[in-house]
């Protein structure tokens, strides 16, 4: 954060190095974040009072919120995008697309099953309660993650292209000692 600090000449490789342990702790807390989650699922009773996962999922959401807004505040984003898409056999459009339609089908089928299985009277009950549920899950949860993670990229790498245009037309204009 040092707003009033002097800029200091660092090393390129201590700061690569730097920057590659701060990567290597946010996966360890994501790691730390998703095993507490569990634990507190499926170790303890999830009606008691202690079982609140608030924190981890603040700082699970929050950490790739802060991500994607920085990356694409910087530019960086559009250029990850772009190098994903060299390499990659799917675009990252299409990539997000399918994911987010797998997690809105995917949560269907699971709160189908659920209430198929644990509200269900008979084998009549049971089909009617999964189609129902599983149909009303889809309606609700596929247009909420395509919209969360489509939309989000798509705004994400017109915001990252703006920065990079923006920064070209600076860098274009000329330095300000140059005379013209």
């Amino acid at each position: 954060m040092g707003i009033f600090k002097r800029k200091k000449n660092e090393d390129e490789r201590i700061v690569n190095v730097r920057n590659k342990i701060y990567a290597e702790l946010y996966i360890v807390v994501i790691v730390i974040c998703m095993s507490s989650i569990i634990i507190k699922q499926f170790v303890y009773d999830m009606s008691t009072e202690h079982n609140r996962i608030y924190t981890e999922l603040i700082i699970l959401i929050g950490g790739g919120v802060y991500y994607l807004f920085r990356s694409a505040r910087l530019g960086i984003y559009s250029a990850e995008v772009e190098l994903h898409d060299r390499t990659s056999k799917w675009s990252m459009r299409k990539k997000t697309l399918v994911i987010s339609i797998a997690l809105g089908i995917g949560m269907a089928l699971a709160f189908g099953i659920n209430s198929a299985v644990q509200y269900a009277d008979g084998v009549g009950q049971s089909i009617y309660y999964f189609f129902m549920v599983a149909f009303v899950s889809l309606m609700i949860y596929l247009p909420f993650f395509i919209i969360i993670l489509v939309v989000t990229n798509e705004v994400a790498k017109r915001k990252s292209d703006e920065v990079v245009d923006k920064m070209l037309d600076d860098d274009e204009s000329g330095d300000d000692d140059e005379k013209h």
